[in-house]
């Protein structure tokens, strides 16, 4: 015979509160993103739900980013932050994205593209080793993604991060010498 187990409204809520205290504390802790699937297995849930619990987190100011990777927390930083104009074609993105990454800077939050039609649009990368790279680029093969920069005639920008200034100059000067940076 089969038992049904009937949970109020009250007893839902308490179990999303205590849900999304632990989606924090698991992303606070964490050394790397943390994928949906991840965050879904660990609380017993589904993706679907670990998605609105994300949306719902971020209403109340978490935070937390999505990534190539997966979820995580958007940290502090006390390194030097440069946008920095590129423009290359896709198949010269590895290696601006190596570059950047081989120099000591990490690819900050972002590739930002001006379309004609919808404005600024925005990809989430955060990417600082070239592992993160490998898994970036995987995912966008796996996916037959094309890059955002397509849609703009490869113009792009993106947030570079250096823990200092020295480290940006190095990452700045051989973008240039390389021919990603646009002018």
């Amino acid at each position: 015979m089969l038992r049904y187990t009937y949970k109020t409204e009250k007893e839902i809520h308490m179990n999303a509160s205590k849900r999304r205290l632990r989606i924090m504390e698991l992303l606070s802790r964490a050394n790397a993103p943390l994928t949906g699937s991840t965050l879904a297995a660990v609380c017993h849930v589904t993706r679907q739900i670990i998605v609105g619990d994300i949306a719902r987190l971020r209403a109340e100011n978490k935070s937390i980013i999505a990534t190539p990777q997966g979820y995580r927390l958007l940290k502090t930083t006390t390194g030097i932050k440069r946008l920095v104009v590129c423009k290359h074609g896709p198949d010269e993105a590895e290696h601006e994205l190596r570059t950047i990454v081989a120099k000591g800077g990490t690819v900050c939050c972002n590739v930002t593209i001006e379309h004609d039609v919808y404005g600024s649009l925005e990809g989430n990368l955060h990417l600082s080793t070239q592992k993160d790279i490998d898994r970036y680029l995987k995912r966008m093969k796996e996916n037959h993604a094309a890059f955002l920069s397509s849609m703009s005639g490869g113009i792009h920008t993106h947030l570079i991060e250096a823990p200092t200034r020295a480290v940006m100059d190095e990452i700045i000067k051989a973008l240039h010498k390389e021919g990603f940076i646009y002018t």
